[in-house]
């Protein structure tokens, strides 16, 4: 978790993702708390799963990160070692819940489901974080915009 800075656009990202999680979180425990009987287990098992869900989220972008400076060979296997951590640890949560009670292991459930539902919904939910946080202009940016495809009219063609 000690790179999380390093490239701003990747950490811009993440931030987003995890605004996500706690966005799509939010609306469902308040959903769940309204009409579940076990309202307390599955609001339990939502934070609990929200709280998994940015911490697998960190795990994957430091996973990159760290990937990027290493060989291939030894990339993939850093790679393949970390996302079978997420899965168990997923597994245990949801293992634990289950026991626990039905309405916690729904909650759980849709809490690490969060980050995929703010994958899925990235677009929207970046606009309403811009919102909230706005982008710092870049102290390197030139100001010149580069465009692919040709550039002038149809008529500036030449047939």
């Amino acid at each position: 978790m000690t790179r999380i800075r390093r490239d701003r656009v990747a950490g811009r990202t993440l931030a987003e993702l995890i605004f996500g999680i706690i966005l799509v979180s939010a609306v469902l425990a308040l959903i769940g708390g309204i009409f579940l009987p076990g309202r307390w287990f599955f609001l339990g098992g939502i934070l609990v799963g929200a709280v998994a869900a940015c911490l697998l989220v960190i795990n994957m972008y430091d996973t990159i990160e760290a990937s990027l400076e290493m060989n291939e060979k030894r990339a993939k296997s850093y790679a393949a070692r970390h996302g079978v951590l997420r899965i168990l640890i997923t597994g245990v949560l949801l293992a634990l819940a289950i026991w626990i009670d039905i309405y916690a292991f729904v909650g759980v459930a849709l809490g690490v489901a969060s980050l995929k539902v703010s994958g899925l919904l990235h677009i929207p939910i970046a606009a309403l974080f811009r919102r909230f946080v706005p982008e710092e202009p870049d102290p390197e940016d030139t100001g010149i915009r580069y465009t692919v495809g040709s550039v002038g009219s149809e008529d500036d063609k030449e047939e």
